[in-house]
């Protein structure tokens, strides 16, 4: 998936591949985690310097859609004050989830592409870019999983994840999702 956006008359994309872990221990994995998905979204922007500090905020949801959506932080970072899972300049976006358990799973990760115009407000953060991805298995981890539609995420989405996001992170302000409403 190819994901347009603009901020401060640049122009950027975000390229998204999501697709099952063939190679797990070549990524970091155990072989446990063959067929698990991958997620790549790699950036392109137009602006340079401090300008290109990005930053991804992603929630996941497990096991399944009636649960409520939870910060996802880099398990390094799990105890960062702030909001992102990866931050820095046109950073990339690396994901390769294993979660193990009986029953049927159902998980689910809202991905956004995040900006902080430090003009503006150090502590703002603003959402550029949204999308879901995911897997699930229908009996127990010994089934293989399957891969969910990547698709892009709106304005609406972002926003019902605004109060979560201010009451986690406080010292932190969270733009509403009007920006994501120009992905193309």
């Amino acid at each position: 998936m190819e994901i347009r956006f603009d901020f401060g008359g640049e122009n950027g994309r975000v390229l998204v591949d999501v697709v099952p872990n063939t190679e797990p221990v070549a990524v970091g994995k155990t072989e446990r985690e063959l067929g698990m998905p991958v997620c790549t979204a790699s950036v392109e922007f137009g602006a340079r310097g401090y300008r290109s500090l990005l930053g991804w905020v992603q929630l996941v949801r497990e096991p399944g859609p009636s649960d409520p959506f939870g910060i996802d932080p880099f398990d390094l970072f799990e105890d960062s004050t702030a909001p992102f899972a990866w931050y820095g300049f046109r950073p990339v976006l690396f994901d390769a989830p294993s979660r193990w358990r009986a029953g049927a799973v159902r998980w689910e990760a809202h991905s956004f592409l995040t900006i902080g115009p430090w003009d503006v407000d150090p502590t703002l953060v603003v959402p550029l870019v949204g999308f879901a991805w995911g897997y699930g298995y229908d009996r127990d981890p010994q089934d293989q999983p399957y891969l969910s539609p990547v698709r892009l995420l709106g304005p609406a989405d972002w926003d019902g994840h605004r109060p979560y996001l201010a009451e986690r992170y406080p010292a932190w302000k969270f733009d509403d999702g009007s920006p994501l409403a120009d992905q193309r």
